[in-house]
């Protein structure tokens, strides 16, 4: 069994001697993969605002929206900008099909980069190193790497549309794939996926509940100018390295319970 006190602990430890090596690696990803939003929704104090500003036919045409990037609403209140745009329906065609392109081709490798740097770092001080980040970026590895990605994002697609709760639960089956691709990115893909829903089998509860317990801290983070939660990150990205370390055998613990 394991604890979340444990894992937390472990990655605080981490951290502590690589923080900004690991904030510079998450930083990268949120920026060049978008902070893993999938384009925008309107809030409703977006919504009261279009309403004051934009006209019927306007809003028939195109929709106002604001970014969730924190640093990049962050970066243009600063510069006097706003976050908020209006975009036609087909710029945001065009956008949405832009987006899925570049998470194919930099975003999948960047996040199993990204897990890697984790892992290999707690193997060993010396390679604490911000080109793991980018080590997926070769002939050996790249095309598989997108192959098995693009597949866990198709079967997610696919439970989400088909119900939601059975979704969740499938999105933490699927959720140690990057993890073992970090590691043996040669693997077919669905020898992969079923590892991880193996690996997964029987913790899906506790994964979610460790989850939630990252809830206080980005709601703080949200306080500080909206862009408090990418310091964060590293601290969650450590903390789900370690429990697949954990899971996956690679790593021996003194039969903890769970909190």
């Amino acid at each position: 069994m394991w604890s979340r006190e444990y894992i937390k602990n472990y990655a605080k430890d981490f951290l502590r001697k690589h923080y900004w090596k690991a904030f510079l690696v998450c930083l990268i990803v949120s920026i060049l993969s978008g902070g893993g939003n999938g384009g925008g929704s309107n809030s409703t104090r977006t919504s009261e605002r279009y309403y004051q500003e934009q006209t019927i036919h306007e809003f028939r045409d195109g929709v106002m929206f604001e970014t969730k990037n924190p640093m990049l609403n962050f970066m243009l209140r600063r510069l006097g900008r706003t976050p908020l745009f209006y975009l036609t329906w087909g710029s945001i065609a065009m956008a949405a099909i832009i987006l899925t392109i570049l998470m194919v081709i930099i975003g999948y490798n960047l996040e199993v980069g990204q897990k890697r740097f984790f892992l290999k770092g707690f193997r060993d001080d010396f390679d604490v190193n911000v080109g793991n980040l980018f080590s997926t970026f070769n002939s050996y590895e790249y095309l598989g790497i997108i192959k098995t990605q693009f597949l866990r994002g198709l079967y997610n697609f696919l439970w989400f549309f088909a119900l939601i709760i059975p979704g969740i639960i499938k999105s933490y089956e699927y959720s140690m794939v990057p993890y073992i691709l970090a590691e043996e990115p040669n693997l077919p893909s669905n020898e992969v996926i079923g590892r991880s829903i193996e690996i997964t089998n029987g913790h899906k509860w506790d994964m979610f509940v460790l989850d939630l317990s990252f809830l206080g801290w980005y709601i703080l983070g949200l306080i500080f100018f909206g862009i408090g939660g990418i310091f964060v990150n590293p601290y969650k990205e450590a903390t789900m390295a370690k429990l697949y370390n954990i899971l996956s055998g690679n790593d021996s613990i003194d039969g903890e319970v769970l909190e």
